[in-house]
């Protein structure tokens, strides 16, 4: 069993190989079977009911940066232990993978909300929209278009 968390959300998790890339897997409670294949560097494919879509996941020690359905994740894989409130951070939206800045959508100043795009990075020939993980205003804006950046990188500081 492994705990991650997922911005403010902790969740617990079950992964059981059954062969094949097939895995039986158990998240909070929910139970459900996948297949996984690797594409390519970071990129996966992804069958569950006869569905199949691709994702990008790149792994930083216990970060896992995910770009699925179009929005990017940071999930954190918790220690046994550890607490289960997110490390406090800055307030911000870091890189969540290799990239480059393709869209700045918001300046310092500005008030964003929950949700709203504040920019764009182009990684894997993919364009992510990175989201204001809550209200607030922006403080500072670190890159610019053009600007290649790496996971874990603050891209953008909100208070």
């Amino acid at each position: 069993m492994t705990r991650f968390a997922v911005g403010e959300e902790e969740r617990t998790a079950v992964v059981q190989a059954t062969g094949a890339g097939r895995s039986h897997v158990q998240v909070d409670g929910s139970t459900f079977e996948l297949e996984v294949t690797a594409l390519g560097p970071g990129m996966f494919a992804c069958e569950r009911d006869g569905r199949r879509e691709i994702f990008h996941c790149v792994r930083d020690g216990r970060v896992i940066h995910l770009e699925w359905r179009g929005a990017v994740y940071r999930i954190e894989e918790r220690e046994e232990g550890a607490s289960a409130h997110p490390r406090p951070g800055h307030g911000g939206l870091e890189a969540p993978m290799p990239g480059k800045v393709i869209a700045v959508r918001v300046g310092v100043g500005q008030r964003v909300a929950r949700g709203d795009e504040v920019l764009v990075v182009e990684a894997m020939k993919m364009e992510n929209a990175l989201r204001a993980p809550h209200d607030g205003t922006v403080k500072a804006v670190h890159v610019k278009e053009g600007d290649a950046v790496v996971p874990g990188l603050v891209l953008v500081e909100l208070e």
